[in-house]
């Protein structure tokens, strides 16, 4: 299976269901399921509150085209003083699994992993908790070390 490092804000994102797009500046012919890995942690937020240095999602890659302002910027959780050009990977079914260790690398690379090896977490996406449950298991899983941004 292919897997793709993404930085851990953005993976979760991801994972909640809020991004939709990710953005790359190249592109790849590769269409199909992607393990959603959260890349190493840049600060302490990202070190205490996010997953980092494991996949926690999967997600099907249905196309890449060129980015498109108007459209993509929203599904792509950009902010409003940021700029992008280059090339929207659209992905679609995700589903977030229990976290694995994984080495993130650049680009595209091989895992030795298939969908169905992946344990999906026993949580109900469409519910209006979903992403406060999906944080407390991953805090209850010591995944995370806290939720004090959820408190702000």
């Amino acid at each position: 299976m292919k897997a793709l490092s993404i930085r851990p804000l953005y993976a979760t994102l991801i994972a909640l269901g809020a991004k939709s797009i990710e953005l790359r500046s190249w592109k790849t012919e590769y269409r199909g399921w992607l393990l959603i890995c959260s890349g190493r942690a840049a600060n302490k937020f990202e070190r205490q509150s996010m997953v980092t240095g494991k996949a926690i999602a999967v997600a099907h890659l249905s196309d890449v085209r060129p980015y498109v302002d108007e459209t993509d910027r929203e599904p792509a959780c950009l902010f409003d003083d940021e700029h992008f050009s280059g090339f929207s990977w659209i992905l679609d079914s995700v589903h977030v699994i229990e976290p694995i260790p994984i080495k993130g690398r650049l680009s595209l690379f091989n895992v030795e992993y298939e969908v169905e090896d992946l344990l999906p977490l026993p949580l109900d996406y469409e519910s209006e908790t979903y992403p406060d449950d999906l944080f407390n298991w991953w805090l209850d899983n010591k995944h995370i070390e806290n939720l004090d941004f959820l408190s702000d």
